[in-house]
């Protein structure tokens, strides 16, 4: 039974309005991260890439050395293409056996663009990523921008092997960390100009 005396809360003044106060302040502040999260993901330099990495379970501090390798299909050589790319803690990039600059990269760093269109053939192409972390953990985010939009991303459709090249039976599907932004790589920018 309710005391009459008491009544509702929106029959005390100071006590509603503290409560809409409270509301619309959390409702402004899930406002903004949300149009700030919408933001951040519009202008993602890595269109739907993942983290990947050669396993998700690194149960002890190890050294691990593998190879990150994805194939495709070209109509033709395209004149442009832009390839980028953060690899914690190391990473060297080959397109169709053609090797670019190797890249020391931290949380916090910018992500690594390479005009890759000379390396580029009509018909099949292959990327490999030789990467390597002293602790045994790390990611590889990778993003290849095609005219056309046919993007080619880091996902689970790579596959990973500790040789190169990979014996039959040891490539499989590489580990995925997930989608920027995540810990501890944040959303990867481009180096300022």
């Amino acid at each position: 039974m309710r005391d009459p005396e008491r009544g509702s809360l929106f029959s005390r003044p100071f006590v509603a309005i503290l409560f809409l106060l409270a509301v619309v302040v959390l409702a402004g502040a899930a406002i903004l991260a949300w149009t700030g999260a919408r933001r951040d993901r519009a202008n993602l330099v890595t269109d739907g890439a993942r983290w990947i990495w050669f396993t998700l379970d690194i149960p002890e501090r190890k050294p691990i050395h593998f190879y990150a390798s994805r194939r495709f299909r070209l109509e033709s050589a395209p004149s442009t293409a832009r390839a980028t790319l953060l690899a914690d803690p190391r990473g060297v990039l080959t397109v169709n056996a053609r090797t670019f600059p190797a890249v020391e990269q931290k949380p916090g760093s910018s992500i690594s663009v390479l005009a890759i269109a000379p390396a580029l053939v009509a018909g099949e192409n292959r990327i490999l990523i030789e990467a390597e972390s002293p602790s045994g953990a790390g990611g590889i985010l990778f993003c290849l921008e095609l005219p056309g939009g046919s993007n080619v991303v880091s996902d689970s459709s790579w596959e990973v092997a500790r040789t190169e090249p990979a014996r039959a039976g040891e490539s499989r599907a590489a580990a995925v960390w997930g989608r920027p932004p995540m810990y501890p790589w944040g959303y990867p920018e481009e180096p300022r100009r």
